[in-house]
């Protein structure tokens, strides 16, 4: 069962604005090893690194969903200190379109609640690693695309900022297909990357809603995919 968050606890900090960051991330056979050892290592410093900011702590709410042969919310959004630090385990196919369907509809709903309650909110980011192709059928991975293709573009300044990471044999095509935010590991070593995404959430939580903020480098094992690049040419 999913972890929830104490509303009570929430309402004390409903006046400052608030960031919805979820994770979703890709739990199937192929990421068994190093990769998912690395993974819970690094969920476990995010959470860290992101609680010792004193504004972050405050304002940054996380949900954690994965996706293998089924789709599992292992946290609803609750403030970050409170989220829990999960053994995740690897195993089965790669269900990704439903991840991804999920995760955008736990976006919405916790923007519908920011909203009624008067709560400033930052635009949401929904955050996916994966490291292989979708197992997904075709037309739900265009369902997929054109859910979050809705969702980012909503708004003067869009709803949704979706983000993804793409190691090991990750299909380029398909993850451009579905957003301009796409982003290589060259290892199984994601310290960096999530050194890197806690950097942005506090940078993001200290802000004006709708203010544009610089995000820091990233790390030497990430880059900015290209199409038609593979993950190990070139690499600098």
């Amino acid at each position: 069962m999913a972890k929830q968050f104490n509303m009570d606890d929430f309402i004390k900090s409903c006046g400052e604005p608030h960031l919805a960051c979820a994770l979703l991330l890709d739990v199937s056979g192929s990421m068994a090893g190093d990769a998912i050892n690395s993974l819970n290592n690094s969920i476990k410093q995010f959470k860290y690194n992101v609680s010792d900011d004193p504004v972050a702590r405050n304002r940054v709410d996380v949900a954690l969903i994965t996706f293998g042969s089924e789709v599992k919310v292992v946290s609803d959004f609750m403030p970050v200190t409170e989220m829990p630090v999960p053994v995740l385990r690897a195993g089965g196919r790669t269900d990704m379109a439903a991840g991804i369907d999920k995760a955008v509809d736990m976006v919405k709903e916790r923007t519908g609640l920011y909203h009624n309650l008067g709560t400033p909110c930052h635009k949401p980011w929904i955050f996916m690693i994966t490291d292989g192709l979708s197992t997904s059928s075709e037309s739900a991975m265009m369902q997929a695309a054109q859910k979050i293709k809705m969702a980012e573009s909503k708004g003067s300044n869009g709803h949704l900022s979706f983000w993804a990471l793409g190691t090991g044999d990750y299909d380029q095509d398909e993850l451009f297909s579905l957003t301009k935010r796409v982003i290589e590991l060259r290892n199984q070593d994601f310290r960096g990357v999530f050194d890197w995404l806690s950097e942005s959430m506090a940078v993001i939580s200290q802000s004006r809603p709708g203010e544009d903020v610089e995000f820091g480098t990233l790390p030497e094992n990430v880059r900015k995919a290209e199409r038609g690049r593979r993950i190990d040419e070139d690499w600098y």
